[in-house]
């Protein structure tokens, strides 16, 4: 039988619906210690925490504004930040297109592995998710791998013109790139040819074609003016038409661009400094992007759920790109640009709206969203193809909203970190019922970040991107901080263990699959010291016998070091599994339950916490020294690594009794288990206004007395056993009392 219920905490309750013992007591009392006959003797802990916030200071900030998303006379409307829609606001009509999805015409047959890519630099590396094989041409310096990446269109009317701004992710210079904008006023006289070495591109019957380069542009071959704002990546054309209050359709495309030949760039079979590659024996247009795009599905629809694991695991073990899932949100543009037929991708806009400036702004209030931010530090433009990184400062991530969102009403949050090679939509692509069952039938948001790329295993930039993504859905949605727990596959299976390990005081629960605290130069970033700061936060693995990237030595060693230190953890084993078996069987009912509705501890009694400095980030303010009511733990000098374990007798309870534990499971479908659960003490000692500090390779270390139970009104007995002299600060929401410690073992009392 499956039992989730071995996870809880002595004495607490996972459900928001009852309080546990130690908020009964604080709601009892206020101020002092409440003696409960038969039970605990616990201190009054405020609610609200004297010590830093749990994560970095990034998660906190307010939105930042991208150059992209800044106006300039006459624009003034908002952008809309979910990519695939859009709307009317300030008497302009806006399309918000998606990010790092120009990779052009599928010119392989996708029914099998794809040739790999003619560039290996812009198939960045690990990245094979892509349905577009277009690439850019090697002058990467110049190109960034992204300089033909639509970003917005805007459209207003200015006396009797038209007024367009294109928007690019990246632009190093003007005229490199070029969008063409397709018009259809309705009339019958209309033609198909577009021009400019765009050849036809359906049966679209174009009344009219502005092609705009930046600094120059024409109107059915006539110039027009137009202006590049290399600052903010703007395109700002007017042309001599005025649609009145009609409804005119439009078309839009975006390619490199020749302006002395005043043409597309084409695509050959290989790049070269100046022209891009990936034709395959065929002759795709010259467009890496399409606007427009509002029904892109967020995975290819050809996925066989009978074919796609073998596919996969074969994918993986001949290092092909893959099998053309589309995870980038480019299938049905790839599709259609092989085809030439890019009929269905248009934008009727009804300029009665723009001329009355009507709000209607249509974006979705539930369901998988892809959803764009502007990133606090500025990194560059484009990809950076060899560090598998994107740079820009507009980022992307998916987020799953249920049906049930009220924005009145705070709500849980699961993040769920994608795995090697995928990106922020993987889930909805090969696993749709993922979301289903732990964020809809949990009432949660699923919140995936994209990682700043495929492959960053959740170090550097790329954990910077999840709570700067998380911080973007704290703005913009009811998020209960309280409820929050974690996840991911693969490699964000290992992103769950080194992000629970880091910041185990964001989370409640933790459910990683097909993944360990690997230690293994194989993967980046390794170590299973991660593991100790598990101490408060209850994690359940599921991984198949049959895997052959994250084999059993591996999750075993995870399991067992769990089971030394003694945490609440649980290794489920199915045996016949490979490592994408998950995916494709799709059933997560036990980890649903597993997350359930539990609750983050704020105050728990013993705090157990890694230092592993050299994962650090100081440039992005990663740095990881502490969790709960501990805080500014440095390692000592000579030392690579430290570790602190701070015990609070304030709160009268003493250790668990772990109880290890193997059976078998059956949901959702047979497997072993093995794991250790908590069970209550039998007797506690009495509440006492102590500390106790065990410290290895530690030379500072704050601690947070109120946070901790501890009262600073009264004495404190301190003990310390450390391995190095360390200063141990006594904080409170007033003072600081710094204690100084030589190595080994001593005790003092402290009036503060």
């Amino acid at each position: 039988m499956d039992n989730h219920d071995s996870f809880d905490s002595p004495g607490r309750s996972t459900s928001r619906g009852h309080l546990s013992r130690r908020r009964l007591l604080q709601t009892a009392v206020a101020g002092g210690v409440l003696g409960v006959s038969g039970a605990l003797t616990e201190p009054a802990v405020a609610n609200t925490q004297t010590g830093p916030k749990p994560g970095p200071d990034v998660l906190y900030e307010s939105p930042a504004t991208a150059p992209q998303f800044e106006n300039g006379p006459p624009w003034r409307a908002e952008p809309l930040l979910v990519a695939g829609t859009e709307g009317y606001s300030a008497g302009e009509y806006l399309y918000q297109d998606y990010v790092y999805d120009d990779y052009g015409a599928n010119t392989t047959d996708t029914a099998a592995p794809p040739q790999p890519a003619p560039n290996d630099a812009s198939a960045y590396g690990e990245n094979g998710v892509m349905s577009g094989d277009v690439v850019y041409p090697t002058d990467a310096e110049t190109y960034r791998h992204n300089s033909a990446d639509l970003l917005e269109f805007r459209a207003t009317t200015k006396g009797d013109s038209l007024r367009y701004r294109v928007t690019l992710n990246t632009m190093t210079e003007s005229g490199l790139a070029a969008a063409a904008i397709g018009i259809d006023t309705g009339g019958a006289t209309g033609g198909n040819e577009w021009g400019y070495g765009l050849g036809t591109l359906g049966d679209l019957s174009l009344d009219h074609v502005v092609v705009t380069w930046g600094d120059g542009a024409e109107l059915d071959g006539e110039p027009v003016d137009s202006r590049a704002d290399l600052a903010r990546n703007q395109i700002d054309v007017t042309v001599p038409l005025s649609p009145g209050e009609e409804t005119w359709r439009h078309y839009l495309v975006v390619g490199l661009f020749d302006p002395e030949t005043k043409s597309f760039v084409p695509v050959q079979e290989l790049p070269d400094e100046t022209h891009p590659g990936g034709a395959h024996a065929s002759s795709p247009p010259p467009v890496f992007n399409v606007g427009f795009r509002f029904d892109e599905p967020a995975g290819a629809p050809n996925v066989d759920r009978e074919t796609g694991e073998t596919q996969l695991e074969e994918a993986t073990e001949t290092e092909s790109r893959g099998i053309g899932y589309g995870h980038w949100r480019d299938h049905a543009q790839a599709t259609a640009l092989a085809a030439r037929d890019i009929s269905e991708f248009h934008a009727d806009i009804d300029f009665a709206k723009v001329r009355t400036k009507v709000e209607d702004r249509r974006l979705p209030e539930t369901g998988f969203q892809t959803r764009l931010y502007a990133s606090h530090y500025d990194l560059g433009t484009g990809v950076d193809a060899e560090n598998d990184v994107l740079r820009g400062r507009v980022q992307q991530y998916g987020l799953y909203v249920p049906e049930s969102y009220d924005p009145e009403t705070p709500v849980p949050m699961h993040l769920h970190l994608h795995s090697l090679g995928s990106t922020y939509s993987e889930y909805p692509t090969l696993s749709p019922n993922l979301l289903r069952q732990l964020g809809e039938q949990r009432d949660a948001l699923v919140l995936t970040p994209h990682g700043r790329g495929p492959a960053g295993w959740y170090l550097d930039e790329a954990e910077l991107d999840v709570f700067e993504a998380w911080g973007d859905v704290r703005s913009r949605f009811a998020v209960d901080s309280d409820h929050v727990t974690l996840g991911g596959y693969s490699m964000g299976a290992f992103g769950t263990f080194r992000l629970g390990g880091q910041y185990p005081d964001l989370f409640a629960r933790a459910f990683a699959v097909s993944g360990g605290a690997f230690e293994a130069e194989t993967y980046e970033g390794s170590t299973t010291r991660y593991l100790d700061g598990f101490r408060n936060l209850p994690v359940r693995m599921w991984n198949g016998g049959a895997d052959k990237l994250v084999p059993a030595p591996v999750f075993t060693a995870t399991e067992e070091r769990l089971r030394e230190l003694g945490y609440r953890h649980e290794l489920d084993v199915f045996p016949e599994y490979d490592h994408f078996t998950f995916a494709f069987r799709d059933e997560w009912g036990p980890a649903r339950d597993f997350l359930g509705d539990a609750t983050v501890p704020r105050h728990p009694w013993r705090v157990v916490y890694p230092l592993v400095p050299e994962y650090d980030a100081e440039e992005f303010g990663l740095v990881h020294d502490g969790a709960y009511w501990v805080s500014d733990a440095t390692v000592a000098a000579g030392a690579e690594s430290g570790r602190v374990d701070a015990r609070s007798r304030a709160f009268g309870e003493g250790p668990p009794i772990e109880a290890d534990y193997e059976r078998d499971g059956t949901e959702p479908t047979p497997h072993v288990k093995r794991g250790t659960a908590w069970k209550e003490p039998i007797t506690n000692p009495p509440a006492e206004n102590a500390l106790e500090l065990t410290l290895e390779g530690v030379s500072h270390v704050t601690v947070w007395v109120e946070d901790a139970g501890l009262d600073p009104t009264e004495a404190i007995r301190v003990r310390v056993d450390s391995t190095h002299p360390v200063e141990v600060t006594l904080a409170t929401s007033n003072d600081r009392t710094p204690l100084s410690f030589e190595a080994g073992e001593s005790e003092r009392q402290v009036t503060l």
